[in-house]
């Protein structure tokens, strides 16, 4: 096969393109062979395969319309409707018990979120000069953290120390210390979930049964009533809940970056000596010039000069610094455009700045409830409204905490307070988890999760 036979056949439409055919036919397939009774319930049931396929088939079809700008409303509103149509897909099928629909219900959320602010970002039918930076969403894919960089180069506040911790051009010494610190801190953070989790699979020999009442409701009580919420050993089994859920989800961000940080350093990093050097990436048509160009560069910010998905949160001493800077840094590009920026925009005109300001915070953790119900809807087919009261009451946290403290200069705080403040969010974050964590305690059968150790740790409960 000559290189321009396999150049014209590894397109990035043919990507799409050929795996959208598959889907469509293996669905088409199955509904021509499957029987009446499939279709006589809603919604029917699919073999894993088929629901693969429908699953997969409105995304692979968002993909192949967005190599052209969306230059018309039309288009648009198609779009949008793949992209809506994606993420209801697992809602549909909610409450199904299979590992694979849990796998798709993230898959939807995340992506669904990334279609929906493709969508918003890229809309050149009116703002017709986008068009010239216009990527396809197939682009998109390999960045998911927008202003990524740590410090920005072209920052006013940064220094000159600031500034020389951008790194432009890699060598072979710094990759590879990427790659042995990336895979040090993966097996690290592995070790430590197989403790963590096999302990708190032992801890819920003597855990006390999670209360079905929702969680704002024993709020309630406690202030009309009196009757205590919840308790010392049950806040400290969520919290063993809430580290196991941190260690995966951080485990879960990290191994995607050590497997980018190895075709980085097979594809992207040239020892080669020679100028001409051409990759094999564009030797054999997967990518022309600029395209690579463009990959590398993200590679090269992703890996070095962006901040990672969880920045010790446990050392936040305020709200504004733990869920800016510190925690789940994937959602804040999403977050800040469709619930603060709209939010404070529409309101804007009719109330001070800083009160449209407050109100775009609440916007934010609104949208941010939302997809948190999202995911137990999906997942368990509930609705008991605690993720929305946590992040509600976060968002009102966060006013009130700006408004008393936002004033203080830099240098009026000091150590002691600080470390009063530390503690004071600590217990604020303490007093609110359950209703956070609860919902999954209730509904997920954790000891049908499998790790290496989780097995030790069945054994050894049923023999105390």
């Amino acid at each position: 096969m000559s290189s321009t036979s396999r150049s014209n056949f590894y397109t990035k439409s043919n990507l799409v393109y050929i795996p959208f055919s598959i889907t469509i036919a293996h669905i088409l397939i199955f509904i021509v062979n499957s029987p009446s009774s499939t279709w006589q319930k809603f919604p029917p049931e699919l073999p894993n395969s088929v629901y693969s396929s429908v699953f997969f088939a409105p995304i692979l079809l968002f993909i192949s319309l967005t190599y052209e700008p969306i230059h018309t409303r039309k288009r648009f509103y198609v779009l949008l409707s793949l992209a809506l149509l994606f993420v209801s897909i697992p809602m549909i099928y909610r409450g199904n018990k299979s590992s694979l629909h849990n796998c798709f219900v993230t898959i939807a959320l995340a992506h669904g979120m990334k279609m929906l602010l493709f969508l918003k970002l890229n809309r050149t039918y009116k703002y017709p000069k986008n068009s010239k930076n216009f990527k396809p969403y197939f682009w998109t894919l390999f960045n998911w953290r927008f202003n990524s960089y740590i410090i920005p180069p072209k920052s006013d506040y940064s220094n000159e120390k600031e500034k020389s911790l951008i790194i432009k051009s890699t060598t072979t010494s710094q990759i590879n210390k990427r790659l042995l610190k990336c895979l040090m801190i993966i097996i690290a953070k592995w070790l430590m979930f197989e403790l963590v989790f096999s302990t708190f699979l032992i801890s819920t020999k003597w855990a006390t049964e999670t209360p079905e009442k929702v969680y704002q409701v024993r709020l309630l009580e406690f202030f009309t009533k009196g009757i205590t919420p919840t308790t010392i050993p049950s806040i400290l089994y969520i919290l063993h809940f809430f580290a196991c859920a941190y260690l995966w989800m951080s485990i879960n961000y990290d191994a995607p970056i050590f497997i980018i940080a190895i075709i980085f350093r097979l594809f992207f990093h040239s020892t080669s000596k020679n100028n001409h050097y051409q990759s094999i990436l564009i030797r054999f048509g997967f990518l022309n010039p600029s395209e690579y160009i463009s990959l590398k560069e993200w590679m090269i910010t992703l890996l070095f000069n962006t901040k990672p998905l969880f920045e010790e949160p446990w050392m936040a001493s305020n709200p504004r610094d733990f869920w800016s800077t510190r925690w789940q840094l994937f959602l804040n590009e999403f977050l800040k455009e469709y619930g603060f920026l709209p939010v404070r925009n529409l309101l804007t005109p009719i109330i001070p700045r800083k009160i449209a300001n407050m109100m775009g915070v609440l916007g934010a953790f609104a949208i941010s409830s939302l997809l948190h119900e999202f995911l137990m809807i999906a997942n368990f087919n509930i609705w008991t409204g605690e993720q929305s009261f946590f992040f509600m009451i976060h968002g009102l946290i966060f006013i009130l905490w700006e408004t008393i403290f936002g004033c203080e200069k830099k240098d009026e705080i000091t150590m002691i307070k600080r470390v009063l403040k530390w503690v004071l969010l600590l217990v604020i974050n303490l007093l609110i988890l359950p209703a956070f964590v609860e919902p999954s305690l209730r509904n997920y059968k954790y000891s049908e999760i499998s790790t290496l150790t989780s097995g030790y740790a069945q054994r050894y409960m049923k023999n105390l």
